[in-house]
């Protein structure tokens, strides 16, 4: 699952030509909110440095397991290239984000992504997600893996040598293969979730592992009682691929479809912050968005008026 995407090669200070398209100016200019209060965008550091962006959560332990490197790298080369960590807002909240930052010592800049607009934007599929930029901000590097290759080029950018650039291609959103036709008068009824939520965070999150089972098996009881609703699992594509679907459907006997939510689209679309979450959706129209699966009486009652 965390394999690395995809990387540029380095030409040892050397002249080169571009292989890379401009950034799109939908990225360029996108706006990247710090926690500091402040906002910025790549745009900013065009012709001045160049910039890493990388993309976290507290509950991913990759993430976790790469933070004493990339607080070290921020320490030897934060003067000369701009370090930005973004965390996805996902089930994570600033108390979270605060205890990560003072237990690794962080000291880069830390934005959250809380309408999942950056996630949309530079095409995340998963975490950790590093993104590096030269100065003039054209993609040199792209992947997950903080290894020797990715620090050799931190260190030619840090040097202000060239590190050749790649395509922004895999940056670009695919259009989304899921249809709700929300306009025919039916009612939806749309399940958010992750088909790793249960065993992932079971550690680092266990309230959110829970919440996930809870709600799964109590959406496959409604779906069940509730013929007349039109049901369908949308799951993140982070980390997920069919076979994870299937294996996830056929344990908890899941009596609905579901579909891989390609780039997370239809969860930005409808501003997902949390897994398990159910959104009731009529004539284009959401009737409600169900987070708390405590007291299943009273969703019955809400689906029995529909």
């Amino acid at each position: 699952m965390y394999q690395l995407l995809l990387s540029g090669l380095f030409i040892l200070g050397l002249p080169f030509t571009t292989l890379a398209d401009n950034l799109p100016d939908n990225l360029l200019n996108a706006p990247i909110h710090l926690i500091s209060g402040k906002t910025t965008s790549l745009a900013d550091f065009k012709g001045e440095k160049p910039v890493f962006l990388k993309f976290w959560a507290t509950w991913c332990q990759p993430c976790r397991a790469q933070m004493p490197h990339y607080q070290e790298q921020n320490e030897k080369y934060g003067n000369k290239i701009r370090f930005i960590g973004i965390n996805l807002g996902i089930d994570d909240d600033i108390d979270s984000i605060n205890k990560t930052i003072k237990e690794f010592s962080l000291t880069m800049d830390t934005a959250i992504d809380r309408d999942n607009d950056l996630s949309q934007k530079f095409h995340l599929i998963g975490t950790p997600y590093l993104l590096l930029f030269d100065k003039n901000m054209q993609l040199v590097a792209i992947g997950h893996d903080a290894d020797e290759a990715f620090d050799n080029k931190l260190a030619l950018l840090s040097q202000n040598r060239a590190v050749e650039s790649i395509s922004p291609n895999p940056l670009i959103t695919k259009q989304s293969h899921i249809s709700i036709n929300a306009q025919n008068g039916k009612t939806y009824g749309v399940f958010f979730t992750a088909t790793w939520c249960d065993w992932y965070l079971k550690d680092s999150r266990p309230e959110v592992s829970n919440h996930c089972i809870q709600a799964q098996n109590l959406v496959n009881n409604l779906a069940t009682e509730y013929p007349n609703i039109n049901w369908l699992g949308v799951v993140s594509d982070l980390w997920t691929e069919d076979k994870d679907v299937a294996d996830y459907k056929k344990l908890y006997k899941i009596p609905f479809n579901i579909e891989i939510d390609q780039d997370n689209q239809l969860f930005y679309q409808y501003h997902i912050e949390h897994l398990g979450t159910l959104i009731l959706i009529k004539d284009g129209k959401i009737l409600a968005e169900i987070n708390d699966f405590e007291h299943p009486e009273k969703i019955q009652a809400r689906l029995a008026e529909l």
